[in-house]
Order: structure tokens, then C-alpha cells, then sequence
């Protein structure tokens, strides 16, 4: 309760610091501004435990303040710098790959709307998954995020430097499979972004991270940023730890090497972001030079693709969103250690970049950059539409188990897919709601298939398919799909238990047989034997599957199973092929058993019974794609 109350009284300090009223401060107050991240990081360091924050504004080609918070060496109380204080900057790192093709397309060098295979040494398969011929993959699909790929997390990170491939190699060894038509739904993928930026060193003839050197670095003066891994020489000395929070204190981690590294390799200083910052605001220029041509930046900006015209959408790579009214260009970076935010403000010709040396702190950055808008860009007063409960007896159409479209469909990581479902209701007053992660939110109508949550302007917007909600489009690079019945978390687990449950019985069973001896175990010997294995080849796959589930790596948070070439989840594939083949022999044995009337009719019903299990559980294997 004291934790509790804790955080509450930390958020409501934040919203006093953060609030003015209707009335915008100005930004070229620098003395106020300087006030306002002093005290909102004061208590975002306490709500959070960040040892290191840094920060940069920037507006009118002009950087407003440039500031670091805390300690970026714990043990050495060395503090953040934001002039040369390095962070790894994670998916920040497109904002480079984008204005590189960018680049290359003002130079005649690429097509936005050209087949990719066409620059590339390996070829994208022309079908989706299900075998449906589609359309090819451009690189708008690929900035936009709206490929069709499903997401892959395996080797996105590895543990050491000497686990990283090269690019290619990688891109071909981890290609997704794709599972959406290209251009009709939003799908965040690290891999695209990966495979435009491989696009770039194709076509450029230079490594993706000597193109941006030379082309983006070079012309902003961002002499403290680089993509190379490990880090060179010159600046390893001024890397900020990253730190998680275990028992108590603070704890360092190690370096993270990122395999998809056009995705998110970059390590930069919070000024160095602000000097990209400006080059965008500025259409491109950063004093006497320039990365692209205004028209060209126009064209980045714009909106390109959106699920619904009432929704934000993507511009060419920029992620866009609307806070107070204002047009929103932005891109979160989330390491397991560093999280950061870019946002821009193009109409004000304002940016803002911040990062946090510290696990979980992704929610901070947006935080502040609400508490900076309500600051400075408040919401001027406007009518609002009611949302309203959905009409009586359409609940059935809404209510389901929901899954992201980022998520991965045709691997066995694809389990993920159970702990981070959506489950969509109506609560009894009629509201949508959706749940996801121990938190729910709520929605009312404000237009047929448009819904807004209550006591926000955010807004989702709904599919239907013969009647029934087949998708939920919502602000950001990915929409929630409708999953099968036999797929919530509810219904599998049961399935599993009631297995389990049931094949434990049967060995209690057999082994009571076993002792007391029996007339028929001869005739039956065969069966029990093939069941036997099956029973414990799957006890020994849930416990391997346990075992690496929850071997977590600290930094990452996430099963080192995900973070390596190959290991458990190449076990656990194999293992199920196993189960797969005794489960089909199992299936003949029941039938023989009833033909030649093996045993006892209870012998022969309880084996139909087990043969049962095999078969379900190997088609939940089958179906998380074990198999």
C-alpha cells in the first residue's frame, strides 16, 4: 500500500510541475525550461530508479538546452554529459536508415516503388505464407512498416560480438515469413528496417555504417555517434553503464550488440541527436549543409500510409501521432537498457530527444513529452464528441482474444503470442474494453467503428468481417487481429493441464500394473511401451520448454533462447518431430488394439483416451509451430 500511495503522490507532483493552464509558456524561456526537466526528472529519477538521464530541445535550427541528469557510472560518479556521454539509441537508429534510402532515392539511385529483390543478392519469396501470391515488397512498404512480414525476435540482440553475422548472412538466416499482403495493415518490423538499410550498402557499394559516416554524420557534425560494434577506441571511454534494478540496487549491464544493426545499432550523445533533430526540422539543412533536399524531406514527412482516416499513420519511416492537437513525427528506442525518445513537432519547427540509462523506462519518455506538450503546447478548447456505450446485443461481435500484428505467426517463438494477447470484452455498462498485461482500458463509440477511450482523445478504429470484429486499428505501427477461439491463453492452458493431469494418471496406472502383474501386459506391452515414451518424452520437452523460458537474461529481459543461434527452441523443434511420430504410431496401436481386442475394454478405452492427448498435444505443437 505504501508503494502505492508512493507513486500516486510522484504522479500527481508530475502533473503539478508539468500544468499551466491554457496558457502556453514559451520554449525561449530557457530558464523555465531548465526548471521544468529539473523537476520532472527529479521525480521520474525517484519513480523510476534511473541512475542517468539526458536531454536536448532544439527549435528553429537553434538547441534551446542540452542537459544530462544523475550518473552514468554509478561506481565512478561520473555524470551524464550530454556532449559526450554515450547511449545506445536502439531503434532511433532508423531515423538514419530512412534518410539514407532517402538519399539515394533523390539520387536516382533507388525506386520507393520498385520490387526489392531487384537490389538484392537473395530473394523475398513471392508468396505469403498461406501460399496466396502477392503482391511484391517496395521500399515504401518497408518505411512504412506495412511489408507484411510477421516479427522475429531471435538473434534481433546477441550476447557477444562474436555471435553477430554478417548482415546479409543474417537477413537470409532469420528471414521472416510473410503473412499480410504488402500495403493493408501496419507491422513494426526490425527486419525491414534491417533489410533497407542492407538495400543501402548494396546499392551505395559501401558497409551501411560507413554510407551514414560519410553521408549523415559527416554533414551534421556528429563527430560522438557511430553504428560499429564493439565500440572504436576513441569512443568506448565515454559509454554510460545501463542498469537494472535487482534486490534492492542498481546493477550494470554489459553491452548490447544488436545483430539487425541498421535496426538499432547506433550508440550517439543526447546533442548529437539534437544536430538530426534539426536537420529534419529543417527540411534537410544543418547550417551551410545538407543531407536531402527540402522537397525530398516534404515527402518523408507526409503521410503515407494509415489503417483509418481518423488514426494516425506513418510517414517515410517517421511514426506519426497527434498530443494537443499538434501533428506528432516520432521513434522510441527500447534496448533492454537504454530506453530513449525522439519526437518532433514539425509545425513549430520543435524537437525533443531523451534517453534513460535504465531497464524499463519506456513509459518515462512518454511521460514527459505529454507533461512538455501540456506545457507548451496545450490543448486549445475544442468540442468534444460523447463517447457513447455500443448499441445492445453487439457485444458477441466485439468480445475475443486479440493478437498484435506485430507478432510472430510461423515459428515456435510464436508461443509469445500467449502472454501478450489482448482480450477484448464489454463491461457491463456497455463500454469496449481491452486488457492486455494486467491493465485495461476503455472504450465507447464516437462513429460507427470508431471509438474513443474514455477521458482521452485517443481513438481506435474497428474491422468487421462478416459481422464480427476481424481487426482494431490504434494509434502506432501495429493493429490487433481477431486470434481463433482454440488460441486464448484460457483454452490452451486447460488443454495442457487436462493432458498432463491425464497422462500422469496413466502412469500411476501402468506402473500399479506394473508391480501387481498382469495377464495381458503381454499383448498390451507394445502400446504401453510407445505410450510410455510419448508421456515422457513430453514431461522432458514442458520441462526443457520451463527451463528456457525462464532462464531470463537480466539485461534483456527476455529467455536467452531468443538471444543465440541456436539452442533450446532447436531442441524443443526437434524433440516435437519425435512426439509427432509416436503420437501418429500411437494412433495405429489404438486402432490394432480395438481390432485384435487387446486387453480389457477399460485397457483399450483408456489407451483411445491417451492416444487422444498425444494427438491434441501434438497439434498444439503443430499449431505454435514446434512441428
Amino acid at each position: 500500500m505504501a508503494a502505492r500511495l508512493g507513486r500516486v503522490a510522484i504522479l500527481l507532483c508530475l502533473v503539478l510541475v508539468a500544468s499551466t493552464g491554457a496558457r502556453a509558456l514559451s520554449l525561449n524561456d530557457t530558464a523555465d525550461l531548465e526548471a521544468f526537466f529539473d523537476g520532472v526528472f527529479a521525480i521520474q529519477q525517484l519513480q523510476y530508479n534511473v541512475p542517468g538521464i539526458a536531454v536536448a530541445v532544439v527549435k528553429d535550427g537553434e538547441v534551446l538546452l542540452a542537459k544530462g541528469y544523475g550518473y552514468a557510472d554509478l561506481a565512478n560518479k561520473e555524470p551524464v554529459d550530454p556532449v559526450r556521454t554515450l547511449h545506445r539509441a536502439a531503434s532511433n537508429t532508423k531515423v538514419l536508415v530512412w534518410t539514407a534510402v532517402m538519399q539515394l532515392v533523390e539520387a536516382g539511385k533507388l525506386d520507393l516503388h520498385k520490387d526489392v529483390n531487384e537490389y538484392l543478392d537473395f530473394k523475398i519469396p513471392a508468396q505469403l505464407h498461406s501460399g496466396v501470391q502477392a503482391p511484391p515488397i517496395t521500399l515504401h512498404h518497408l518505411l512504412t512498416h506495412t511489408a507484411g512480414f510477421e516479427d522475429v525476435l531471435t538473434e534481433t540482440f546477441v550476447l557477444d560480438k562474436g555471435d553477430l553475422r554478417p548482415l546479409g548472412e543474417y537477413l537470409q538466416v532469420r528471414m521472416p515469413a510473410r503473412v499480410a499482403l504488402p500495403g493493408t495493415m501496419l507491422a513494426y518490423s526490425n527486419y525491414g528496417s534491417a533489410l533497407a538499410g542492407y538495400i543501402v550498402e548494396r546499392v551505395s557499394g559501401q558497409p551501411f555504417y560507413e554510407y551514414v559516416e560519410e553521408h549523415i554524420f559527416a554533414p551534421l557534425d556528429m563527430t560522438n555517434s557511430t553504428l560499429r560494434q564493439p565500440l572504436p577506441d576513441n569512443l568506448a571511454p565515454y559509454m554510460s553503464k545501463g542498469y537494472h534494478w535487482s534486490r534492492g540496487r542498481h546493477i550494470a549491464g554489459d553491452f548490447e550488440y544488436a545483430q539487425a544493426y541498421p535496426a538499432g545499432s547506433l550508440t550517439t550523445t543526447a546533442l548529437d541527436m539534437a544536430k538530426l533533430m534539426i536537420a529534419h526540422l529543417q527540411l534537410g539543412a544543418y547550417g551551410e549543409n545538407r543531407v536531402l533536399a527540402e522537397e525530398t524531406a516534404q515527402l518523408m514527412q507526409s503521410q503515407q500510409y494509415t489503417n483509418h482516416p481518423e488514426l494516425p499513420g506513418m510517414a517515410y519511416g517517421f511514426i506519426e501521432n497527434y498530443v494537443n492537437s499538434y501533428r506528432i513525427l516520432e521513434q522510441g528506442g527500447d534496448t533492454g537498457l537504454f530506453h530513449s525518445g525522439l519526437f518532433l513537432i514539425p509545425e513549430e519547427h520543435v524537437g525533443l530527444y531523451v534517453v534513460y540509462n535504465m531497464m524499463n523506462t519506456s513509459g518515462a519518455r512518454i511521460e514527459l513529452f505529454e507533461a512538455f506538450m501540456n506545457r507548451y503546447f496545450p490543448a486549445q478548447t475544442e468540442t468534444q464528441v460523447t463517447p457513447k456505450p455500443i448499441p445492445l446485443g453487439a457485444a458477441p461481435n466485439y468480445v475475443g482474444t486479440y493478437h498484435s500484428t506485430r507478432s510472430n505467426f510461423t515459428m515456435p517463438e510464436s508461443i509469445a503470442r500467449l502472454v501478450m494477447a489482448y482480450q477484448v470484452d464489454v463491461d457491463d455498462e456497455g463500454y469496449l474494453t481491452i486488457s492486455t498485461k494486467g491493465s485495461t482500458s476503455r472504450y465507447g463509440e464516437i462513429a460507427p467503428g470508431l471509438f474513443q477511450k474514455l477521458d482521452s482523445p485517443d481513438k481506435i478504429a474497428l474491422a468487421f468481417r462478416d459481422g464480427k470484429v476481424a481487426a482494431i486499428h490504434r494509434a502506432g505501427p501495429h493493429s490487433l487481429i481477431r486470434a481463433p477461439w482454440y488460441l486464448a491463453m484460457p483454452i490452451v492452458v486447460s488443454a495442457l493441464l487436462a493432458a498432463i493431469a491425464f497422462m500422469l494418471f496413466t502412469l500411476v496406472v501402468w506402473a500399479v500394473q506394473l508391480v501387481k502383474g498382469s495377464r495381458r501386459k503381454q499383448r498390451f506391452g507394445l502400446p504401453k511401451l510407445v505410450g510410455t515414451l510419448f508421456i515422457l518424452g513430453f514431461f522432458s520437452q514442458v520441462v526443457i520448454l520451463l527451463r528456457a523460458a525462464l532462464d531470463i537474461h537480466p539485461d534483456f529481459q527476455t529467455p536467452r533462447m531468443f538471444l543465440q543461434q541456436s539452442g533450446p527452441l532447436d531442441t524443443l523443434t526437434s524433440m516435437s518431430r519425435v512426439l509427432g511420430g509416436l503420437a501418429s504410431i500411437m494412433a495405429v496401436l489404438t486402432l490394432y488394439a480395438w481390432f485384435k481386442r487387446l486387453g480389457t475394454g477399460w485397457m483399450r478405452l483408456h489407451y483411445t483416451c491417451l492416444t487422444l492427448c498425444s494427438v491434441a498435444v501434438t497439434w498444439l505443437m503443430w499449431n505454435f509451430n514446434f512441428l
